[in-house]
Formats: structure tokens, sequence, C-alpha cells
């Protein structure tokens, strides 16, 4: 049964994360004790760990680095930490958790970076989808692991829908940005979540399946 729902999800239309994506691992400092501060100094900025990321936003961190990237262990290319828009997620979790950034903030390895360039799919979209119950029902089940890894999120079927369904969809991604209300945050959530299972087309018992099976997770939609 658990089956013929996820050959569902990947019998309509859709694209794959796969060859469309940029993908970019956070810093890698090789001693954090060194360059990783409690406190803001002099020509430091914001660093995230996985732990400052949550469904759609992320947390103000508490720790700052000063970005030099040659005197670190391991780096992305800088223009991926600096793009316009990316989508950060945490990589060592059990849950698909995405969050939206357009302020060129740094990671730390424990949170990685997306740029989907699916033609014709908006990025707050394609976060809506990874964020979804659906999403992460299809992950549980084709992976079953306690990382997120770059090749679990390329085979994550995304629906091709119309613009009109994309734009409607972003309209609830933005307020859920910008809701600070806990109850309300969680409200928006559903509403999304209700628009992704139709992007699926899966039946109502479907839903309702993947509903049963994702009730225990962790939404991890705020602190």
């Amino acid at each position: 049964y658990e089956y013929s729902i996820l050959s569902a999800m990947q019998s309509i239309d859709v694209e794959y994360l796969k060859d469309n994506a940029d993908f970019a691992l956070g810093i890698v400092t090789g001693n954090n004790e060194k360059y990783i501060h409690n406190e803001r100094i002099e020509n430091a900025e914001p660093v995230l760990r996985g732990s400052d990321i949550y469904k759609y936003v992320h947390g103000n961190s508490k720790q700052f680095i000063v970005f030099e990237p040659k005197k670190f262990q391991q780096v992305a290319p800088v223009e991926l930490y600096r793009a316009s828009e990316k989508l950060l997620y945490r990589f060592i979790c059990d849950s698909l958790v995405f969050a939206y950034d357009d302020n060129q903030t740094l990671t730390l390895n424990s949170g990685n970076i997306l740029i989907p360039h699916i033609f014709g799919m908006e990025i707050k979209y394609v976060l809506a989808v990874l964020n979804s119950r659906a999403a992460q029902f299809y992950f549980k089940l084709a992976n079953n692991s306690i990382k997120v890894l770059r090749s679990h999120i390329e085979t994550i079927p995304i629906p091709k829908v119309s613009i009109i369904d994309q734009n409607n969809i972003i309209k609830l991604v933005n307020k859920i940005i910008q809701t600070k209300d806990l109850k309300m945050i969680a409200e928006i959530y559903d509403e999304i979540d209700e628009c992704i299972m139709k992007a699926y087309r899966l039946s109502t018992d479907y839903v309702s399946y993947i509903e049963k099976k994702t009730h225990t997770n962790n939404l991890f939609l705020r602190q």
C-alpha cells in the first residue's frame, strides 16, 4: 500500500532536483573553538548551525564567524553562500527541514545549502513541496535515514503545477515566513500542506494515510 502511494507521487507530471540544483555544504572550519565566537567581534557575521534552521525560516544565530575562506578546512564556492536566494536545510535530521534565506547568511556544515534551478518552478514553491508531509512520507519510506543527503533530496518528485497555483502557494509561504504567532503558523502550514497534497493528486485515502504516518513527526515549525 505504501509503495502504491510512492508510485502515485511519481506517476504524475513531476520534475526532480537531480541536475537541476546547486548543492553546497556549510563551512567546515577545522577548528570551531578558534573560529566560532559567542559574541560579535570586529568583521564577524552570524553563522547558523543546523539547529538554527526551521521549516520556512531560520533563527537568529548567537554565534559569529569572520569569513576568511582560505583559513578553513572546507568551504563551498562563495557565490553559493552569497546567493540572493537559497534554501538552507538540516543535514543531521530524520525529517526534511528547509528554510528560505535571502540575506546571504553563512552556515556551518550541519546546515547545508540548496539552490533549485528547475525551469518554471519558483524557489518558494520548491520550498513548500520539500517541507510538506507528502515529501516527508516519501523521504522516510525511500531512505529512512537520520541524515538528509543530496542523493535523497534529488529523488523527491516535485509536482509540476501552473504558475497560478504556484503563486497561491507562495502567498501562503510568505505568510508563514512573516508570521510570529505559533498557532497561526501551524494553521498556515496545514493550508500549504493541503495544496501540496492536491498538487500530487493524491486520493483522500492516500492523504489520510500520509497524515496518519507523519502525525508524530516533529514539524520543526519554530523553537
